[in-house]
């Protein structure tokens, strides 16, 4: 500053005695400074000519010489699926451009509305878009490198229902900081990922939001969110995101969509559920597509299963409609036993997979994996209460299955023949016609009798 001020007196005297022009280097930095009967303002650039005007001397710099001011964000997408997103905004925001139609390892990039697929040739997604997050599908690892402005301020938009949500920040966020105090927002989870932050049942295995990740959010109404600045945070990071298999089980298929289910702590607490057992969801094909670890027997816990992947023919994963099943694995002893669930009727999907569903628990029943086949059967009836219209899935359906429809004396309505059916599926009857109020179910099958309540609004 010193070297600063002297140049300007000295040339602060030469103005005022000769009033001339004068061409120079005034600096090789920018600022600005003033005093009585001067100021000056300069840039970054190529030398000019300075000009003075009498005794109230007014003297510039121009700016001569272009400036790059540009971030760079490289993205490192991982092999299969995964979320990513960005914290700058691209000056080339082509899609086809970004991720090229010729690269090797690149299969599928989607959003909520949207996918590009150089194999199938096509691309509705067109141009980047900072406020989503995007699903994408690699062959193996490799980095994309985005150019572009800083965003400010850091806001996401959210819409009612599910939403694809960026990290806008280049440190990330934690989870609390983001969404605590958001009553609107109801589940935020990971893409191909188990990891998921549900206040609901007070589940917060989902603890940070990395920057160059995406994460669906759940939420009951319109609204937005900023990001915290980050100031001289270090970027967050979430720690194991790929738990090593310990069971006999096989490993998980990670895909980009998923269904909730929640485990209470006090249906964990009154079974013979241990720490350190795992729980897993699985097909009606035996395939696991879901698993935690009971790490800590008093907490909630939640298990993601996640869908078939819908770019390959392989049936690993759940599809829409398919009845999950649960087993439990205890290491320790390499035991395996099969549980029989019944679900909250407050949440939406009753164990019956779909897409971003979500299931609770609220009786769990335990059978050794040597219980005989036909204690085997697991049975749901759904939605229930409804206003007449039913689906009973079965994971095994016996080939002469009667439904016996009874009210709550005893006296036998209707006697329903569904058939043969494939294990898994759904049988759907319509009672509308009955009065409202409770009746039963008894489903007889090989020597066995189940009774189901189902209630009509």
């Amino acid at each position: 500053m010193k070297t600063i001020v002297n140049l300007i007196l000295t040339i602060t005297f030469v103005a005022v005695s000769f009033s001339s022009n004068a061409q120079q280097i005034i600096a090789t930095s920018g600022g600005y400074f003033e005093q009585e009967n001067i100021s000056l303002s300069w840039t970054l650039g190529e030398p000019v000519i300075e000009t003075f005007a009498g005794d109230n001397i007014i003297l510039t710099q121009g700016f001569q010489q272009p400036y790059n001011f540009y971030l760079s964000q490289v993205l490192n997408i991982p092999a299969g699926w995964s979320g990513i997103s960005a914290y700058v905004n691209p000056v080339n925001k082509g899609i086809e451009d970004i991720f090229g139609l010729q690269n090797p390892d690149f299969v599928i990039l989607e959003s909520m509305y949207g996918f590009f697929y150089p194999a199938g040739g096509v691309n509705t997604i067109v141009d980047w878009d900072y406020q989503t997050g995007y699903k994408i599908k690699a062959i193996n690892d490799f980095n994309v490198t985005l150019k572009g402005t800083r965003l400010d301020p850091p806001m996401v938009n959210l819409a009612e229902g599910w939403n694809l949500i960026p990290v806008l920040a280049s440190c990330g966020a934690t989870t609390a900081e983001v969404f605590d105090g958001m009553g609107t927002v109801q589940i935020v989870k990971e893409v191909a990922g188990s990891n998921v932050y549900w206040p609901a049942f007070n589940i917060e295995t989902l603890e940070n939001l990395e920057a160059g990740k995406a994460y669906f959010v759940l939420t009951t109404e319109s609204g937005s969110f900023t990001y915290p600045d980050c100031g001289k945070n270090s970027p967050l990071v979430n720690l194991m995101q790929t738990p090593q298999n310990f069971t006999s089980w096989n490993d998980l298929n990670y895909t980009s969509t998923s269904h909730t289910i929640a485990f209470p702590s006090q249906l964990l607490l009154a079974s013979v559920i241990q720490q350190g057992d795992y729980i897993g969801a699985f097909t009606q094909a035996g395939f696991c597509a879901g698993r935690t670890k009971i790490t800590d027997i008093s907490s909630n816990v939640a298990v993601v299963a996640f869908s078939a992947d819908n770019t390959t023919a392989d049936a690993d994963g759940f599809v829409p409609g398919e009845m999950i099943q649960f087993r439990v694995f205890r290491p320790g002893t390499n035991e395996e036993m099969i549980l029989s669930l019944q679900f909250n009727p407050s949440m939406p999907n009753m164990g019956v997979y779909e897409n971003h569903g979500l299931s609770a628990a609220l009786d769990i029943t335990i059978y050794p994996s040597s219980t005989p086949e036909t204690l085997k059967i697991i049975s749901m009836v759904y939605p229930n209460p409804s206003h007449g219209q039913f689906s009973l899935t079965m994971n095994t359906w016996p080939e002469k299955l009667q439904i016996y429809l009874m009210d709550t004396k005893g006296r036998v309505i209707d006697i329903l023949k569904p058939g043969k059916k494939p294990n898994g599926s759904a049988y759907q009857f319509n009672l509308q016609e009955l009065p409202g109020g409770i009746y039963f179910l008894k489903l007889v099958y090989n020597n066995t009798i189940e009774n189901k309540k189902i209630v009509i609004h």
